[in-house]
């Protein structure tokens, strides 16, 4: 084979292994969530979308909300870009939209667009307390 061949095969051969990358984070994410019986928060985002770079920027990031993020629940970032069908999968129609999973991989709710740091505190506690065995997330954050 040609090395000009070889050469205009290498973004394609890229691309594969990116998106390979994220679908093994999102099957590990799953099978780690059931492992350590921790609930799963999936957040779906876009490289061209404002509102993700800021909740990126002043939410996720928050020293209070990153901790828990990595402790308390298994966190998966997808880029909808990248990974289309997992985004069809889930019927996310806008960005960003977190997806909230119990640690059997069971949908407890999805909550689109960009969420304020105080809502989305609420949003840990209720998955890390496990309130979504007695209650749904819409009650929890009205009470």
């Amino acid at each position: 084979m040609k090395l000009s061949k070889i050469i205009a095969l290498v973004p394609a051969l890229l691309a594969l292994v990116c998106v390979q990358l994220m679908a093994d984070e999102y099957t590990d994410g799953l099978k780690r969530a059931k492992k350590e019986d921790k609930p799963a928060l999936i957040y779906f985002y876009s490289r061209y979308c404002g509102y993700c770079d800021a909740m990126d920027r002043d939410v996720l990031n928050d020293k209070e909300i990153n901790p828990v993020l990595k402790k308390d629940v298994v966190y998966m970032r997808i880029d909808v870009e990248k990974m289309k069908d997992l985004a069809s999968l889930y019927a996310i129609r806008g960005y960003p939209t977190i997806t909230l999973l119990e640690p059997s991989g069971k949908r407890v709710a999805q909550v689109p667009g960009y969420i304020y740091k105080k809502e989305f505190k609420k949003i840990l506690s209720y998955l890390k307390e496990k309130r979504y065995k007695t209650v749904t997330l819409w009650e929890y954050l009205k009470g």
